[in-house]
């Protein structure tokens, strides 16, 4: 079975869909993506890329293209390269952030590539308000307060084994909503 067939198979048994394919069974170099939900940060389209005798690179476009990332925003992605193993923030040629990790060729099959996918998920998840501002417009993520994962087989599978080798957290606690002067001088009448 060529590594496209392979990776193809483990991809569509991890329960995900490939959304775009680049290369067929048997070329040296292949790719495929596909849409990856955290449980904070959804709709993270990461690129599985194949190269033969290298291994495999798995990407995902952080944030939208052309953003004007703040200085602050950019040194916590550029720290988190150091708090959590196995993963990397990047920047395109375009100043695009762009989460990524490797696989040797020798280490690639299904429960790597699910842990993996399942690193760039959680990695997400946690730096989700600390990096809104590269990932939406004026940092104002969207509401995703009412859907669920699509891949959650994935993540029960794999998240407590990589969250293993990450730093403790606990999600931020909301932030109480500033009242306007108006306000706080009617309620003191």
């Amino acid at each position: 079975m060529s590594a496209a067939e392979s990776i193809d198979r483990w991809l569509d048994s991890l329960g995900l869909e490939i959304v775009a394919a680049a290369g067929e069974a048997g070329d040296a170099a292949f790719s495929r993506d596909v849409v990856v939900d955290g449980d904070r940060r959804f709709d993270l389209r990461v690129t599985v890329a194949w190269v033969t005798g290298v291994g495999c690179s798995l990407w995902a476009y952080y944030g939208l293209e052309a953003m004007e990332i703040p200085k602050r925003t950019y040194a916590r992605m550029l720290h988190a390269n150091f708090d959590y193993p196995f993963v990397k923030f990047a920047m395109t040629d375009d100043d695009r952030p762009m989460l990524m990790t490797e696989l040797p060729a020798a280490a690639v099959d299904r429960d790597e590539l699910g842990r993996s996918l399942a690193r760039l998920a959680v990695v997400a998840d946690r730096l989700l308000e600390e990096t809104a501002n590269a990932i939406a417009d004026r940092g104002m993520l969207p509401d995703w307060s009412d859907r669920t994962p699509r891949n959650r087989p994935l993540l029960d599978a794999y998240r407590a084994e990589v969250e293993a080798t990450m730093p403790a957290w606990e999600p931020p606690r909301p932030k109480a909503r500033r009242r306007g002067l108006l306000v706080r001088l009617m309620d003191r009448l």
